[in-house]
């Protein structure tokens, strides 16, 4: 549902009305500032930068008080991952230069390298504006991100996004600056993770796609999942060796999947931390009941044996290959992109079908946010911060450029209203089941569950669950004893780093 237009008490005004005067106050800043330092984050003429790795270029920031358009640097890590995203973002920054003279500076910056590359950058005194954060949410601790709430009370988007896009980014924020209600990122879309079931296993089990599909609404881990998945070994498909119903994630890379199950059964919406990112929660009865499940479900033959060395990757490979029923590790945007990509005559072909996320007794699941974070000492005036909300407001608030987002990164839009009315998301039967179906199931439905954003957030999140894993998987020690360790190393870090 659309953001609600709230009325302070005091005032008698709407949201709207503070927004405009936000906005207008901005402006006037940015008109009467005297200083005259060049932005930390800026960056020289020309066309958008395509390298695939931080470059640390000169600082060629606009002056404060010049009337010459700012310069943005920003560093997108899904910018690395396929040409095709490339070239569409390439599109997009120079319509947004050519219209508003407001030079946009792109670079890649893989996930995996995005952390040692923005402390280099920091030490140096060279940061961007703003870096893509989904995967990497901890480089905003510590100081680095910087409190945007003005800026987004008084933007357009903050009456278009649904408020449980918003319920994640501020658990960002809180754990990040340490304040309750701060926010330091804007949504860029919405990657939920939800189910993807072949039709032929099902075919094979005598389960209708409706019983699992989002018309089944989520299923619950217990009083629903085992009894499907019995069927599924069961049958013909289910039978033959290596064929399983499905697997968990368990290698370091995909760890982040404990961010999914703890807050499923009930655990904290951070995952292996609490809310306010100063303890850890790996050890807590919820989420000693989503590990024990996952160990159970591997032992019952539910999930594929060898799942300590699964990730998102390997459980897809099955999948398209007929060895898995149901593909639960993926997020929308790899279950619409990759597989359009790799499996297009399956996927037209009605091949797979699709359902919300799985539920332990609590309708949160994990669901990667694609955002900027705003880096405080990448911006030095007021008219740099209106160019980063003015292109935020062009990419992701127009209709037109949300259903583009869509299908050319899979980003779920923002706003439920434009999966409800833009065409796209009904344009075929495929369509109207993936976008309008379990997309936006998902998106009303759903609490979104993120991984941290604290100080060590890479080890908090990575390492010490996979340890964690092999302890229990590969040593034989108990859930109880392997997470209270855990809990032990992810409570050293956060002290060591804050």
């Amino acid at each position: 549902m659309a953001r609600k237009q709230s009325t302070d008490s005091n005032s008698g005004h709407s949201s709207v009305n503070r927004r405009r005067f936000l906005k207008a106050a901005g402006a006037g800043a940015a008109a009467t500032s005297l200083a005259g330092c060049s932005g930390g984050g800026g960056g020289g003429e020309g066309n958008a930068t395509t390298t695939t790795e931080s470059s640390g270029g000169q600082d060629q920031g606009t002056t404060v008080g010049s009337t010459d358009k700012p310069t943005l640097e920003i560093w997108l890590s899904y910018y690395t991952e396929g040409e095709n995203k490339k070239k569409y973002t390439d599109k997009l920054v120079k319509q947004f230069q050519n219209k508003t003279g407001i030079q946009i500076n792109i670079t890649g910056v893989p996930y995996t390298d995005v952390v040692t590359k923005f402390r280099s950058a920091r030490a140096a005194g060279n940061v961007p504006h703003m870096v893509e954060v989904m995967t990497r949410p901890g480089i905003l601790a510590g100081g680095a991100g910087m409190v945007v709430n003005d800026l987004w009370e008084s933007s357009s988007l903050a009456d278009k996004t649904s408020d449980k896009v918003m319920a994640g980014h501020k658990v960002w924020g809180s754990q990040s600056t340490g304040k309750q209600g701060n926010l330091v990122t804007f949504p860029l879309g919405f990657r939920p993770y939800f189910t993807a079931w072949r039709t032929d296993w099902l075919d094979s089990a005598g389960i209708d796609p409706s019983e699992v599909n989002h018309k089944a609404g989520s299923l619950h881990w217990y009083d629903d999942v085992p009894g499907i998945y019995d069927k599924l070994k069961q049958s013909d498909m289910g039978q033959k060796k290596g064929f399983y119903p499905d697997s968990t994630g368990m290698k370091q890379s995909d760890e982040e999947y404990m961010s999914l199950y703890i807050p499923q059964h009930g655990g904290s919406k951070s995952g292996v931390v609490n809310l306010t990112g100063d303890k850890a929660a790996i050890d807590s009865k919820e989420a000693r009941k989503a590990i024990k499940m996952q160990k159970d479900y591997v032992d019952n033959g539910y999930f594929h044996q060898n799942s300590i060395n699964t990730g998102d990757e390997e459980s897809t490979t099955r999948h398209w290959a007929g060895k898995q029923a149901v593909n639960h590790l993926q997020d929308s945007t790899d279950l619409w992109g990759d597989y359009l990509e790799e499996q297009p005559k399956a996927m037209k072909n009605g091949d797979y079908t699709f359902g919300l996320p799985m539920n332990a007794g609590t309708k949160s699941a994990l669901a990667w946010l694609p955002s900027l974070g705003f880096i405080g000492d990448g911006f030095s005036n007021q008219q740099e911060k209106d160019a980063a909300v003015k292109f935020l407001e062009w990419w992701i608030g127009d209709s037109d450029r949300a259903v583009q987002n869509a299908k050319n990164l899979g980003f779920v839009p923002v706003s439920p209203d434009q999966i409800q009315k833009e065409d796209f998301f009904a344009k075929t039967e495929l369509h109207k089941e993936f976008w309008r179906g379990a997309a936006l199931k998902t998106l009303q439905n759903f609490e979104p569950a993120v991984i941290p954003a604290v100080p060590g957030a890479n080890a908090i999140t990575y390492e010490v669950p996979r340890k964690m894993h092999q302890r229990i998987m590969q040593q034989g020690m108990s859930v109880e004893q392997a997470t209270s360790q855990a809990a032990k190393e992810i409570n050293q870090l956060l002290q060591e780093n804050s």
